[in-house]
């Protein structure tokens, strides 16, 4: 058995894997508000890298997307 490929891994999956691990990367961030200590740990990423993906979270424009798009809340009975 042979290891397999990145391109492999990308035609089964439909798209390239990065996308998926930068995809997760940018919830952790909005999931911890920004936390880089916390990215750096889990990803393994540089402070810088860290900083710049953490940078996404002050955005305006992201706070209200997220507003807009937001499920509402379930009412309590």
């Amino acid at each position: 058995m042979e290891p397999v490929s990145n391109v492999w891994i990308n035609d089964a999956l439909g798209m390239p894997a990065r996308r998926f691990r930068e995809d997760r990367l940018l919830h952790e961030v909005e999931a911890t508000g920004g936390d880089p200590r916390r990215i750096c740990d889990l990803f393994g990423l540089a402070v810088g890298a860290a900083l710049r993906y953490t940078a996404t979270v002050d955005q305006s424009g992201l706070v209200e997307y997220n507003l807009r798009n937001a499920e509402p809340k379930p009412r309590m009975p």
